[in-house]
């Protein structure tokens, strides 16, 4: 079983993931620009922690 930090820690990662694919989709590129670095290291962050 998880740890209850471990969990929560995911869950925020994975809301700021979902919300900044949103963003990506409803505002233009060059606004949401300063996301896409971020959003990519959590993106393997999750990955990695699905492995």
């Amino acid at each position: 079983m998880t740890d209850p930090i471990d969990a929560i820690s995911v869950l925020v990662v994975l809301e700021f993931v979902v919300m900044a694919a949103i963003v990506l989709l409803l505002v233009p590129l060059d606004v949401a620009a300063p996301l896409l670095p971020l959003l990519l290291v959590l993106l393997v962050a999750l990955q990695a922690y699905r492995s």
